[in-house]
């Protein structure tokens, strides 16, 4: 028989009993976005399909960019009025337009190198998933020293664009992996954080919790590009 808690919800109804199970459900979350990230972009490479559409439409990387950045901002200014259904939505729309980017990696990668980076960049997101989860200190006080370093690397990626700058690349591709080693564990600390002040609102959680999955789905993808970049360079 279930317990009524002091809400007057049973455990079953709250579906997630205890903040393990909601990071579970969480992480549970993001790998449904790696997964429709990866077999988006195995389709859309084969037969050359993904670089065919990046060739024949004008500007195809900046409105893919401008689609991705539009589907985040969505997702978090719509956080806490959208259903858990459209959240959904958003956050595999999000993975989707993902994929269409990754299906053009394999023309400038080795497909065991992008195998490797994604196996290195799992067993690192995995370490810091643990770190994040499990420390004492609280990471909300570097806060604004992460932002600021996303800020500064945004914006030195946008100069990239205009400004031939590859003989940094491996500088900036190890400041950018160091800057999400802090974040993703910074994330997971949030995550946890996050359920422990709404514990009480089933429904907000279940928005939270795809929240916390498309956070650090973000933190995966950038940490496995810096990776794969690295390697890159490398051979």
């Amino acid at each position: 028989m279930n317990n009524v808690n002091q809400y007057g919800t049973t455990s079953s109804a709250r579906g997630f009993i205890t903040p393990k199970q909601y990071c579970a459900k969480t992480f549970l979350n993001v790998g449904l976005g790696l997964l429709v990230t990866t077999i988006t972009a195995f389709l859309l490479s084969y037969n050359y399909i993904g670089l065919r559409i990046a060739v024949q439409i004008p500007m195809f990387n900046f409105i893919l960019l401008f689609a991705q950045v539009g589907v985040v901002i969505a997702f978090s200014n719509r956080l806490r009025k959208a259903s858990l259904s459209s959240a959904r939505s958003m956050f595999i729309l999000y993975s989707i337009l993902t994929g269409v980017t990754f299906s053009v990696l394999q023309y400038t990668f080795e497909l065991e190198t992008i195998f490797l980076a994604f196996a290195v960049t799992a067993v690192y997101f995995g370490s810091l998933a643990v770190i994040g989860y499990t420390t004492k200190f609280d990471l909300m006080k570097i806060r604004s020293v992460l932002m600021v370093g996303l800020v500064v690397l945004m914006v030195f990626n946008l100069v990239s664009i205009f400004i031939d700058i590859d003989s940094m690349g491996r500088i900036v591709c190890s400041l950018g992996l160091i800057l999400f080693t802090g974040i993703t564990a910074y994330d997971v600390q949030k995550m946890r954080r996050l359920y422990e002040a709404n514990s009480h609102d089933i429904e907000m959680l279940q928005r939270l919790s795809m929240y916390s999955a498309l956070e650090l789905y973000l933190d995966f993808i950038n940490i496995f590009l810096y990776i794969l970049r690295i390697m890159g360079d490398r051979e």
